[in-house]
């Protein structure tokens, strides 16, 4: 993937995480640790910290990138559900660290952003650049959008539309999903 596609999904999925966020902000403190039925996720705090995790483990873990320390702010133990995370405003503050290093690395130069090297995670070689490694988490949380969806709708809250097309075509609007 190329430095412009990969800006465009950064801001694709900052778009997103803007109408997902303006969702959480406007439920009760206690809906966003609090357990859905059928979701498939425990909580919407344990999908995000899932996919924020992804983030901090493979920019900062010695295994993958190794940027720098990790925003973890627990122990791992339990996860995902650690007790720091199941509070949004902490949830917020963790991702806004690990996407500014994210960013970070986006805007480092060509040389060290597309160079291959192998990688072995018990699967077999894999040869992949610092780029690669960001495209699947970029990737990797826009899957999990579709659970944050579900998890609005087990809670009864309209969401607001975080398409692509609508990131194209009507990027300044907060449009609900009853609008679509």
């Amino acid at each position: 993937m190329d430095r412009a596609a990969l800006d465009e999904l950064f801001d694709y999925t900052g778009w997103a995480w803007d109408r997902i966020a303006r969702t959480i902000d406007g439920l009760p403190p206690e809906a966003f640790g609090r357990p859905v039925a059928g979701s498939g996720w425990p909580a919407l705090s344990d999908c995000i910290e899932h996919f924020t995790a992804a983030y901090d483990g493979w920019l900062n873990g010695d295994w993958a990138l190794n940027l720098g320390p990790s925003h973890y702010p627990g122990d791992g133990e339990g996860y995902p559900g650690t007790p720091e995370l199941k509070v949004w405003p902490a949830m917020k503050e963790y991702r806004q660290a690990v996407r500014a290093q994210c960013r970070e690395a986006l805007d480092s130069d060509d040389g060290w952003l597309f160079t291959k090297s192998e990688h072995d995670y018990g699967s077999g070689p894999e040869v992949l650049s610092p780029s690669d490694f960001i495209a699947n988490l970029l990737l990797h949380e826009r899957g999990h959008h579709g659970d944050l969806n579900t998890l609005f709708h087990q809670l009864g809250v309209k969401s607001y539309i975080i398409d692509y097309r609508y990131f194209l075509t009507r990027r300044d609007e907060f449009a609900l999903d009853s609008e679509a």
